[in-house]
């Protein structure tokens, strides 16, 4: 069958002025522009999140290393040295089981927890053991120490 070249001209005229026309075709940019938008919003507000919780995570470990190593340090002072400032002659005494420190809720750590605990390792040997706690980060510090309250206490690197 043959076509007419006019009844090609009466299909084309109509579905001309439909596209040039551009019915609903900003309706449907806009909305596409706004699922785009939207789509980037929420992926941005998990990924700051993401970011936000890893760091949170950081900064917990850092201060719970940073309280278990300064409690640490200085209760080895004080088991090593003389307390200079009562004049006592011996450091602290250890004794099995005995727990040096055990506090909870620092100023801008209401979360931290600290323990300090001495166990024995032998007939003059003891272990010093601190762990904080920090939201869900921990450390643990230790110190070996051989000696005894009379004759004072040297620091062991075994």
């Amino acid at each position: 069958m043959l076509i007419k070249r006019g009844s090609n001209r009466e299909i084309a005229l109509p579905l001309s002025r439909v596209l040039k026309s551009n019915r609903g075709s900003s309706l449907v940019l806009i909305s596409a522009l706004t699922v785009v938008i939207i789509a980037l919003t929420v992926s941005l507000r998990i990924a700051a999140g993401m970011i936000m919780s890893s760091a949170n995570k950081q900064l917990n470990q850092d201060q719970a290393y940073e309280l278990a190593v300064s409690l640490g340090n200085s209760l080895e002072s004080r088991i090593i040295n003389p307390d200079t400032n009562t004049g006592a002659e011996t450091g602290l005494e250890l004794t099995d089981g005995a727990t040096l420190v055990d506090m909870s809720g620092f100023d801008g750590m209401p979360d931290a927890k600290v323990k300090a605990v001495v166990s024995a390792d032998g007939a003059d040997k003891y272990i010093l053991t601190v762990t904080s706690n920090v939201g869900k980060a921990k450390y643990i510090w230790t110190g070996i120490y051989k000696g005894s309250a009379a004759k004072g206490y040297k620091k062991c690197l075994e």
